[in-house]
């Protein structure tokens, strides 16, 4: 009999997914959106691992990942909305010693309008039993979330992961209920074995599903833009 795949495994090295964490899109002047996450959002090709496309891991193609399903269903009403990437595996992992304003500058200076939160599988799973941490992960989303969100002016929304870690979402959704952010429940998607893809990350079908879940959170904040522009 074979044994059954372990989908909340994470077996994707976390350092040097790319060469960098913000990546801006073309300059538009319209809203800007700021999708923020971590090899799901954006893994650049890492020959050695078995990944050899640059984009969310494990869609097909570029244009199959949730962040560009999204831009692309976003551009229909918004013709002029900037996207941004900023990828923060690197935070996940360090957040005990590490502040945002040590390398995410740049994406403070993008003045998101919509900022989407989805990550947290990269936290060392021994943080899910610690009893003292030196530093919460709570205390890293707020620090994070409010860093790219000084002025407190962007509509933000905070998901649960893609991985079932149920210590990292209720700390997340402590944040949105905190600052009264959306809360993005992802427990249906993440359950189906036929959203999982490679490498224990979302296939195509499951960033489709990501992508329709996301979008129907930021919707109402869209079309609010919409009806001021």
């Amino acid at each position: 009999m074979n044994e059954k795949k372990d989908f909340q495994e994470n077996i994707i090295p976390v350092l040097n997914q790319n060469p960098g964490s913000f990546f801006p899109g073309k300059k538009r002047g319209g809203i800007r959106v700021l999708f923020v996450g971590n090899s799901i959002t954006k893994h650049a090709p890492k020959p050695e691992v078995g990944w050899n496309r640059d984009c969310g891991m494990c869609a097909s193609s570029l244009e199959k990942d949730y962040v560009h399903l999204m831009q692309a269903e976003i551009l229909k009403s918004h013709p002029k909305a900037e996207f941004a990437i900023l990828q923060v595996a690197g935070y996940e992992w360090e957040f005990f010693k590490m502040s945002p304003a040590d390398r995410y500058e740049l994406a403070r200076q993008f003045a998101a309008d919509i900022i989407i939160m989805f990550f947290g599988a990269n936290v060392d799973k021994q943080y899910d039993t610690m009893e003292n941490p030196p530093k919460t992960f709570r205390r890293a989303v707020e620090d994070l979330r409010n860093y790219l969100n000084p002025d407190n002016k962007a509509v933000v929304a905070i998901s649960q992961g893609f991985y079932i870690r149920p210590v990292l979402d209720a700390e997340k959704k402590a944040v949105a209920d905190q600052y009264g952010d959306i809360f993005i429940n992802l427990e249906d998607i993440r359950n189906r074995e036929d959203a999982h893809g490679g490498f224990n990350h979302p296939g195509d079908l499951g960033m489709q599903l990501i992508a329709d879940r996301f979008m129907e959170a930021i919707r109402p904040a869209l079309k609010k833009a919409e009806e001021t522009t």
